[in-house]
């Protein structure tokens, strides 16, 4: 059966909500497309080997999805990196041994910032970029962006596909965006914002947060007489944080909608409701992003209504140097069934966190966007600016926690012991953990044009 006959069976299980055939139908189309890109990849000098120790010889190997869902991971973002440095000492470039076709076919790169050492890159080839431009206009379709909108890009323009590729991706759907990025800074976005007018703006929830905080001194109006009407937002958690959602869709006076724009044809969106109902899964013939495991297992997690477990992702239709069975680190819900707020029935999930970010505290596990839910929830005693200070890498914290929270501006300093014992003890009340707040003036937490990270592990010899 073609792809296309298979979206109609699959459609057809959504109009009549008949969860159990529309999964069927899930499998049946990833299982149509799984053969042909293990073909692709058991020539490639990084793949055959972990496919063949796996007993796959070519993809006609694997008859159901389990049997697919049973194989292990085949790469984590440290065999990424270790790819890409074996290429450059074997071939002269970091593309990896991964890349499953000639260096020549490669037409567009996006790489992420590599803040923490070299980069990982993302190739595309032609069929590969226009895929992605097709699951983009996904997007911005379902969110109600028009050919033709203004889109002021506010992510780092070196931000993994959040930047050029983005940019690239709004233009190819009709949009036409101005490619300020966050590197710009803080007034220079304002003034654009001020100058364009755009009907959308993109970025970081942090920075787009931080624009809101400047925009009245700066321009003497708030953020929301600019005309917004849509903001997309990714690459940090805020939008799923009730404090940090109401302030952006105040702030701008605009639909709030979280993305996840992943590498190897994902695309998932979240519908721009006043809660966050999870991410509606946009791609289902182009990837398989949430086949979940468990974190410490391995195993493979049922997949129905309420699953959680940490996401393996496989391109299931790329040329260049796909993601087979990459093991992503983002522990994800699963949602089947009918959204609440958009009424679609289909598949969701939510972002609990990263799996090497999860604190365990005294035999409690928590993530850290659940700290800064707390500290979120006390605005505007607060900014929301947070960092969590650990000194070894998690998961195990030697109790109490040691978080550093900036102040709201109108705190004084004599208040800031007071409020810092009023977050621990909500943070003890709601978490159950033990946490040392420690309240700093606000601008004191370095920002980020990028994601902003809410761990730091502490140096060697910091007091």
């Amino acid at each position: 059966m073609t792809i296309q006959k298979l979206l109609a069976t699959r459609d057809d299980a959504i109009a009549r909500e008949d969860a159990p055939a529309y999964l069927a139908a899930l499998d049946a189309i990833r299982l149509a497309r799984i053969p042909a890109q293990i073909d692709h990849c058991i020539g490639n000098e990084f793949y055959g080997p972990k496919l063949r120790d796996a007993g796959i010889n070519r993809g006609a190997d694997i008859k159901t999805m389990d049997d697919f869902r049973r194989l292990p991971a085949f790469m984590t973002k440290a065999d990424h990196r270790a790819s890409q440095q074996a290429s450059l000492e074997k071939y002269g470039h970091s593309f990896g041994l991964h890349t499953c076709v000639p260096k020549e076919s490669i037409i567009h790169v996006a790489g992420t910032s590599g803040t923490t050492g070299m980069p990982t890159f993302y190739l595309f080839t032609r069929r590969d970029l226009d895929m992605t431009y097709e699951m983009v206009g996904r997007m911005l379709k379902k969110a109600g962006v028009r050919p033709g909108d203004t889109v002021l890009h506010l992510f780092g323009l070196s931000m993994w596909l959040g930047g050029t590729t983005f940019m690239q991706s709004l233009e190819a759907y009709g949009a036409h965006p101005i490619p300020l990025g966050a590197e710009a800074g803080v007034s220079r976005a304002l003034q654009y914002l001020a100058a364009c007018r755009p009907r959308v703006i993109a970025g970081t929830p942090s920075f787009l947060s931080y624009l809101i905080d400047r925009a009245p001194e700066e321009l003497g109006r708030p953020a929301s007489a600019f005309g917004v009407d849509i903001v997309f937002c990714g690459g940090e958690p805020g939008p799923a944080i009730p404090p940090v959602r109401k302030k952006l869709q105040e702030g701008y006076g605009a639909k709030v909608f979280d993305t996840m724009l992943g590498g190897w044809g994902n695309a998932a969106l979240e519908c721009g409701g006043e809660h966050h109902n999870g991410l509606h899964f946009l791609a289902d013939e182009y990837c398989f992003r949430y086949d979940l495991v468990d974190p410490a297992t391995r195993e493979p997690i049922e997949l129905k209504d309420g699953a959680t477990g940490e996401g393996i992702h496989s391109g299931l239709y790329y040329e260049a140097g796909p993601g087979l069975r990459y093991a992503t680190g983002d522990m994800l819900t699963l949602h089947v069934g009918t959204c609440p707020h958009c009424g679609e029935f289909g598949t969701r999930y939510s972002v609990q966190g990263r799996a090497d970010d999860l604190l365990n505290v005294r035999g409690v596990k928590i993530f850290p966007s659940a700290i800064k839910d707390v500290v979120e929830s006390l605005r505007p005693r607060t900014n929301g600016q947070l960092e969590i200070v650990l000194d070894a890498p998690p998961p195990r914290v030697v109790p109490p926690v040691a978080v550093t929270v900036e102040a709201g501006e109108a705190v004084a300093a004599e208040d800031f012991d007071s409020l810092a014992s009023e977050i621990e003890d909500q943070i003890k009340a709601r978490l159950r953990i033990p946490a040392k707040v420690f309240m700093v003036p606000e601008g004191t937490i370095p920002r980020s044009s990028h994601k902003t990270k809410l761990v730091r592990v502490r140096d060697a010899g910091e007091g």
